[in-house]
Formats: C-alpha cells, structure tokens, sequence
C-alpha cells in the first residue's frame, strides 16, 4: 500500500479506493449551515441541502451526557461541544444516496 498524503477523510478515502470499490458507501465533505435539533448540511459535490429528516449526527458531535466516576465519586458530565454553522463535516452516503450520516467535525 502507498502513502496517502492529506487529512483524515483524504486518508480514508484513498484506503477506501485502494481496497475496492464500495458502491453503496460514500463519503463526501459538507459545511453546517444550521445547528441542531434543525441541522442542515451543505455538501460540497451537490447541489442540495440536507436537514435533519435526511441525515443523523453522531453522538460525540451533539450535545450529550456521559455517567463517569472520579475518585470513586460517580458524576454526570455534559458534553457542549455540539456542531456550530460554519464547521466543515464528513458526511457518509449509504442506502442508494437516501440515508447520510454525519462521522466527523474536520
């Protein structure tokens, strides 16, 4: 296998066209362009918008809760660090270009 030189999803992209062609997955670059709950995508190869009936986000760029323990001491812990307009995403096509999922803030 070849060095891939670029970011992460340049990486993943050429170890994905290196080990074969997967037709029914595809992983496209996009830009928020409204936060949740009515999330909106614009993906840079398309000429649409998504919104939230279209995609889901991954947990870890929502805001969410996690139950931890520190020093024996269980606690909650809010994550805040949800998707902001203007952040660039990774977004996965599957399901024939019907369902797409958020991965990744880039």
């Amino acid at each position: 296998m070849q060095l891939i030189e670029g970011g992460g999803v340049s990486q993943l992209r050429g170890i994905v066209k290196q080990l074969g062609y997967n037709k029914d997955v595809d992983i496209e670059m996009g830009t928020i362009t409204a936060p949740l709950p009515n999330i909106s995508v614009k993906l840079d190869e398309a000429n649409f918008d998504l919104d939230a009936e279209d995609c889901d986000v991954c947990e870890h760029l929502r805001e969410h809760e996690r139950e931890v323990s520190i020093n024996g001491q269980d606690t909650t812990i809010t994550f805040k660090d949800a998707l902001k307009v203007g952040d660039r995403v990774a977004v996965v096509m599957f399901g024939a270009g019907q369902r797409y999922l958020i991965l990744d803030r880039i």
